[in-house]
């Protein structure tokens, strides 16, 4: 019975270590990705390039990941999760006020609090919203949080309903963009305010607040 019960102490120690190795791997392979990818499109990196900088053997990548396209897809998934679980800690109840609290189908806690993620995780943000990711994620992640949610009255057709949320996703992803590349300057939940704004009442809001 001793026997056994230090045999299973030994196969435990030898399992926490082999998903140290693993967790670190993943982290390498991960990191080495986003660092390419702050200067190529994800169409012009490879796995050798990947493997390269991570200093990980191609078979050892292939264990985790198909190609470098399912190693990103893993890391927006992630993302993805993480940005759930910051809105699930966010109040959904939008109230009724005439400011940007209180507008539009998220909040500006839950939006201030997406921010703040992005700026915890600034290189890996800057590269999901550039144009060297693919444009599916940015899409995803404005659905996710329903910034650009298409009018319930459904009085736009389909056509028109297109146009409006290619402008909300272009909008909103140009404007993060920018303040992650300029060292995110002004704190999150003003930030938060100011896409809201500009999302849900345009640039000519600003004009009336001067007057």
């Amino acid at each position: 019975m001793i026997c056994n019960f230090y045999e299973v102490v030994d196969a435990m120690a030898t399992e926490r270590k082999a998903d140290r190795r693993v967790a670190y791997t993943k982290l390498a392979l991960r990191e080495a990705l986003i660092k390419l990818m702050q200067d190529q499109h994800i169409s012009g990196i490879t796995v050798k390039s990947i493997c390269d900088l991570a200093d990980v053997n191609r078979s050892t990548f292939y264990l985790h990941y198909r190609d470098q396209y399912d190693l990103l897809k893993q890391i927006e998934q992630e993302v993805m999760a993480s940005v759930r679980e910051r809105l699930l800690q966010a109040p959904t109840s939008l109230a009724d006020e005439a400011d940007v609290s209180g507008i539009g189908p998220i909040t500006l806690e839950a939006m201030t609090k997406i921010l703040e993620y992005a700026k915890e995780n600034a290189d890996l943000a800057r590269v999901l919203l550039s144009e060297n990711c693919d444009y599916a994620f940015q899409h995803d992640i404005m659905e996710l949080t329903q910034l650009v949610a298409l009018l319930p009255n459904g009085s736009l057709d389909a056509r028109m309903r297109d146009y409006i949320v290619t402008y909300g996703i272009n909008g909103c992803v140009a404007l993060a963009e920018k303040w992650l590349k300029e060292g995110t300057v002004e704190e999150p939940a003003d930030f938060a305010k100011l896409i809201l704004q500009v999302l849900y009442f345009g640039t000519s809001s600003f004009a009336r607040e001067r007057k």
